[in-house]
Order: C-alpha cells, then sequence, then structure tokens
C-alpha cells in the first residue's frame, strides 16, 4: 500500500507576480513555462518532491497549484453552515423594545 502512494505522479504548478525572478530554480527542477497560462508547471512529478516545491513557493511567496489537491466545485455556503447548522437555525426570542417615554 505505501508503494502506490510514494509512486502517485501529479501535475505541480507554481506562478506569481515574482515568479519570472525564480525561473533558474525552475527550469533547474524542470519546470516549464506555459505562455498561456503564465504558469511554470511540471510533470509526473513524486508527492516527495511536491512537498519540497511547496515548501519552496511558501518561503518566497509564490501561489502554487498541486493536482492532487484541486478543489473542483467549492461550495462556499456549505462550507460556512459546515457543523454549525443547530447553532444558526435556533429559533429567535422574541425580545420586548422598551418604547421611549414621550410616546407611550
Amino acid at each position: 500500500m505505501r508503494l502506490s502512494i510514494m509512486s502517485k505522479k501529479i501535475t505541480f504548478s507554481a506562478f506569481g507576480r515574482d515568479s519570472y525572478y525564480h525561473r533558474d530554480w525552475f527550469k533547474k527542477n524542470g519546470f516549464k513555462f506555459d505562455r498561456s497560462s503564465r504558469k511554470w508547471t511540471v510533470e509526473n512529478l513524486p508527492i516527495d518532491n511536491a512537498e519540497e516545491f511547496a515548501s519552496y513557493c511558501r518561503k518566497y511567496g509564490l501561489t502554487f497549484e498541486r493536482s492532487d489537491r484541486m478543489i473542483t466545485e467549492f461550495d462556499y455556503a456549505d462550507y460556512l453552515w459546515d457543523g454549525r447548522r443547530d447553532e444558526f437555525m435556533k429559533p429567535s426570542k422574541n425580545i420586548e423594545i422598551p418604547q421611549p417615554k414621550n410616546k407611550i
């Protein structure tokens, strides 16, 4: 079981305003620049290398994507409600608002 996890290959992309300044590092690590998406991408990357590359991107403030961690559809409303539905669905209490003395 461990071997199948270790041998899994993914696609890793990095991009950002300052990615141009890291082009030598990208090239040294097998990345290719895709002009249409403006991303540095490497295919068939072992997951162990992806962790290392993610650390590098975090260190230098680059944005990155991993094919093994892509969120295809994110339901933000469900995310906000998750685990707190009972808290939000409590019946509201009728609160008596005091009237100004000159309006009574």
